[in-house]
């Protein structure tokens, strides 16, 4: 039998030695990649998805001028937005002028729905309370508003946001729940930003 070259064959020999060194490192570099790509996964994934599909739209449309009727108030549950189709008779011309407005359907106190606004004959009334305005009652805890959003009992801290609105390019209505205006400010059916009366619900149809 043949004696065996153990210095050739020695796992110390230089050959050797480069071949285990080489092959350790490359596994290492692979391993080590393997873990950041798997630490980095979510972050990446995150970063290539766009934000809009992360956070709701604030803009929305809610139909055409047309949908809507002189006095009319339509809730939107959807969205929990009120829209107003105002009319009043400007005073240094005589013309009436129309308008519209968006309201939040939600009560400031908690975030519960309130009830559509109604006359102050037909809106529910509790401990006594009474008052000769249009106003909406919250159900929750018995917050109420005026037709212009103010508080006028219960525990709401702060009156009901209007939202600005706006014409799209193919005539639409569109709302901006992201941008608040005052209750004097009105879209006109041919989408021009007016000023106008404080809404005092008497531009309402409750018939």
């Amino acid at each position: 039998m043949p004696e065996i070259d153990n210095e050739r064959y020695s796992l110390e020999s230089p050959a050797a030695t480069q071949f285990t060194r080489r092959k350790f490192f490359s596994w290492l570099g692979f391993g080590s990649m393997v873990l950041a790509l798997g630490g980095c996964g979510t972050g990446t994934v995150a970063f290539l998805m766009p934000k809009t599909n992360l956070e709701p739209s604030t803009t929305f449309v809610v139909g055409r001028p047309s949908d809507f009727k002189p006095g009319d108030m339509k809730l939107l549950e959807a969205k929990q937005v009120f829209i107003f189709r105002s009319y009043w008779k400007d005073l240094q011309t005589g013309e009436v002028v129309e308008g519209f407005q968006t309201i939040s359907g939600i009560c400031t106190h908690l975030g519960c729905a309130y009830k559509p606004f109604g006359p102050a004959d037909q809106s529910p009334h509790a401990n006594g309370w009474k008052t000769d305005q249009v106003h909406a009652h919250c159900p929750c805890h018995g917050s109420r508003f005026n037709r212009a959003g103010e508080v006028l009992a219960g525990p709401a801290p702060r009156p009901l946001p209007f939202y600005q609105m706006s014409l799209t390019p193919d005539g639409r209505l569109e709302v901006d729940a992201s941008k608040i205006v005052p209750p004097t400010k009105y879209l006109t059916p041919d989408g021009k930003w007016i000023d106008g009366p404080r809404p005092d619900g008497k531009d309402i149809n409750f018939s």
